[in-house]
């Protein structure tokens, strides 16, 4: 590389040149949603029906602190998970360490990316096991009430083939029934709200060695299907309705 990498412009219109990574860049609408905050780079493929984000952020090390400032990692995890209230099916956190990083501070860096990491990996065990665990609530749940349908049945008909029952029982049905549904409501809702843990990933690129690395992949796609809004939004995608910067890498100097 010629040029040390300034800014997160820089950063993102240099990974993708260099790596080819996504298409449109600084995606602000959706149709006609305004996407706040913008969504700084998209790969669209319309075959696999599969859309994914990325986020840009430069870790700067602060010659009078003498350390990296973090900040823009921490605040690029969460704009990098805000997307998927876009439609996005994965996300990336892309991280870019200056040339300007010594190389002890630059170890630390990386140590401290890598505890980051972890902790999302430890998150992902964690929820993965409490959806196991509520499966299982759920389905004893509503084995219960199959089996008190069963047993009514017998009781009233001699028989467990379900009939519509008389009036009087309708009292008791109607709950079971409002059981199953909010069941299955529950797990969905439980589902859309933490599989976006394994929808997330991170890169790291260092101006050192000039490599793009995922340190964190994004193993799972959001379940984008599960939400009406959602899933209007990936289509708005998948048929390109979506505005960006044309311009963006031929733009002013290499960045």
């Amino acid at each position: 590389m010629g040029n040390e990498i300034r800014d997160e412009s820089n950063l993102q219109a240099y990974i993708m040149r260099k790596f080819g990574l996504g298409e449109f860049a600084w995606v602000k609408h959706i149709s006609t949603i305004k996407v706040s905050p913008e969504i700084d780079l998209l790969d669209v493929n319309v075959n696999q029906k599969l859309v994914t984000g990325f986020e840009f952020k430069l870790l700067r090390y602060h010659r009078g602190w003498k350390k990296v400032n973090f900040y823009p990692l921490y605040q690029g995890i969460g704009q990098a998970l805000s997307y998927f209230n876009f439609g996005v099916d994965k996300s990336y956190l892309v991280l870019g360490l200056s040339r300007g990083i010594p190389k002890e501070s630059l170890l630390r860096t990386m140590k401290k990316i890598d505890e980051t990491i972890a902790v999302f990996n430890m998150l992902k065990a964690l929820h993965v096991k409490r959806i196991d665990e509520i499966g299982e609530e759920i389905g004893e749940l509503l084995g219960v009430a199959s089996q008190i349908e069963d047993k009514v049945n017998m009781l009233m008909f001699g028989t467990n083939i379900p009939r519509t029952p008389f009036k009087p029982l309708e009292a008791l049905f109607k709950p079971l029934q409002d059981i199953r549904m909010k069941s299955l409501e529950l797990s969905k809702s439980l589902e859309k709200k933490i599989s976006g843990i394994g929808c997330f990933g991170i890169m790291v690129w260092t101006e050192h060695d000039d490599l793009l690395l995922t340190k964190l992949k994004a193993e799972d796609t959001f379940p984008v299907s599960s939400d009406g809004d959602l899933q209007h939004k990936k289509e708005c995608l998948l048929r390109k309705e979506f505005k960006y910067d044309k311009n963006f890498l031929t733009r002013g100097e290499l960045r």
